[in-house]
This record gives structure tokens, sequence and C-alpha cells, in this order.
């Protein structure tokens, strides 16, 4: 639907991420001159343990106006809470933004999306996982989600990529500046294969330690399943594993995540129930969908010419990769 633009982007600078809340007050607003009403409304409608104060209409609008100049500058586009090109899965759980920034493209899939998530300090063998993982469900046509971080995300995201497949980062800034600035050139590679970025923070906005736990209920909340490949016990991937069970969402732990201290965090997630995964064929085999699994099966160095002839050969035809030492072969099931 249309919306006025200066006005939907006022309501959503309220503070707190009720996202329900602003877009019912969004509604009663027939225009801007509306918006010292629609704060009180708000206000009135405020949760107890919500903090700070409420910026004045004028403050709000002159930040809108910033917003709105960002957007039509990055070519940023926004999905509304309540409209129909709203990512259903995100509006089922129980806080979603009301407004929810895209760059690149977010079309509704045919399949379910999956989240790979875990430290940014991995393991080489969590990170040769996240990366197979990444290909295979890319190869599948399932979309990846991770959260451009690095270790773990980056190896997700670029698994998919290789594939190619669509991936999707979810960030916890605006994004005018995709963050880490080490990963930008990842985040244009997203776009560039057909995927977008997401965030709930206004463009201009600096990644706050307090967005990054908001950041992970989105990513949980656009999937139908997260799968933990590595995580220490401080991990900001058990934050996400949380906000999926919460929302219902299937939990996974992945095989190479169960092994030494930087693994403790998964190992209790195992231990609480999260089911083992060793491929994407254990996922798609719990939903039912044995029809799409596609295998990139890890390969030890050519032990021969005839062996390294073959393995030329399948590069060239774009089925042999190599991550972090290891070589993946891809076969179809």
């Amino acid at each position: 639907m249309d919306h006025n633009l200066p006005l939907l982007l006022a309501v959503n600078r309220l503070p707190g991420n009720d996202g329900r809340l602003k877009r019912g007050v969004y509604d009663e607003c027939r225009d801007t001159a509306d918006l010292d009403e629609a704060i009180s409304v708000f206000s009135a409608g405020r949760s107890f343990r919500s903090r700070g104060s409420v910026p004045s209409a004028a403050e709000l609008l002159r930040n809108a106006e910033t917003d709105l100049n960002r957007i039509r500058r990055h070519g940023i586009g926004i999905r509304v809470l309540g409209d129909r090109d709203y990512p259903a899965g995100l509006s089922e759980i129980s806080d979603p933004p009301m407004v929810l920034f895209v760059r690149g493209v977010l079309d509704d899939d045919e399949k379910p999306s999956v989240a790979v998530v875990g430290t940014r300090r991995p393991s080489a063998r969590a990170l040769r996982q996240a990366f197979g993982l990444g290909l295979e469900f890319g190869w599948a046509g399932y979309p990846v989600v991770s959260g451009l971080a690095f270790g773990i995300d980056r190896a997700a995201h670029e698994g998919a990529i290789s594939a190619p497949g669509i991936t999707r980062a979810v960030l916890a800034g605006g994004l005018d500046r995709p963050s880490p600035m080490a990963h930008r050139r990842l985040a244009s590679r997203i776009l560039d294969t057909g995927g977008c970025l997401l965030s709930e923070i206004s463009p201009g906005g600096f990644p706050a330690k307090y967005a990054f736990p908001r950041r992970n209920r989105i990513l949980s909340g656009l999937c139908r399943g997260t799968i933990v490949v590595q995580a220490p016990v401080r991990s900001g991937a058990l934050i996400t594993a949380d906000f999926a069970l919460d929302q219902n969402r299937d939990l996974y732990v992945a095989s190479a995540g169960l092994e030494g201290a930087l693994s403790d965090g998964s190992r209790n997630l195992e231990n609480q129930g999260a089911a083992v995964v060793r491929s994407s064929a254990d996922v798609l085999g719990d939903w039912g969908r044995f029809l799409d699994i596609h295998r990139a099966e890890i390969r030890r160095a050519p032990e021969s010419g005839a062996d390294l002839a073959r393995m030329m050969e399948l590069e060239l035809k774009g089925r042999l990769y190599r991550y972090m030492g290891g070589w993946f072969e891809y076969r179809s099931a």
C-alpha cells in the first residue's frame, strides 16, 4: 500500500521495538499534523518496562526527513508490518519491527529460509562446515540468512554465494554503512548475486551494543530453522538460538561445533535437545524435503596426477570449491 513516508518514518523513530503498537499509532494518523496526538497514544500504550523519554513531534519529523534523504540516496527500500510484502515469518513473532529496511531483492520464497550462525572465532573445521552448509542450501534453492559478522556468518554467506544461491544478511546498523567495514565487499557480493541486506535500524545508525540482540530476533524470525555451527558459552549465537525456540522455530547444532572449548555453548544446546546435523540433508530430511537434498562432500588433497586432473575438470565445471584448506565437491543426491 502507499504510505505517507515522512509520517511513517517519524512514527518508526518512536523508542522501543513494539512494532505492532507503532503500526496501530501510524494507522490512526491522517497526516503529520496528528503526530502530537500519536505520541500521546504511543506513550499510554508502552510497556511499563519501557524506558527513556519520547521525542517531540518536531524532533521525530526532523529525523524522518534525514531518514528519507538517506533512503533515496542509497536505494534503500522499506517493508511495513501489515503489508502484503512484509516477510510472513517475521510478522508472526511477538515483537516484529514496524519498518524493515531492505537493500537488494527480498521476494516471497517458494522454499523456507535457514539461519546459519556461530562464533566470530571458530575452529577451521567449523568454518568449513559453515561454508559447506551454505553451499548445499544454496544449491538446493533455500535462502541462507546470517549476520555478516566474522567467522561462521561470513563462511555461511560465502558458501551460499558460491553455489550460486541466495543469502541475506541481517545487520545491527544502518544499511547505508554495512558493518563490519571489512565485510563491505562481501555485502556487495550478496547484493550482486540476488540477495539482500536487512535491518530495523534507520539509515545512518551505528551498530550499538543493544542492537545486536534485537538483530538476532529478526534473523531467527525470518527462518524456519536455525543452525548454530559453533558457539562458546557467551556467544551471541546462543541468543539467536533462544529466539528461535521462543518463536517456535527448529533449532539444530552442527557436528563440527561439538569439540573443544570453543563449543561449550553449542554442546549445551545438544544436551538440551537440539538435533545434531552434519549437512543440509539432515535438516531437509527433518522437513520432509528429501528431493531437495544436494551434497557438498569434503575431499582430501589430490593423491595422484589422475586425481588432480579430475579435480581440475570438476572445478572448471563449477562443481569443486576450495575453502579454508578443504575441497568441496558438489554432488546431487
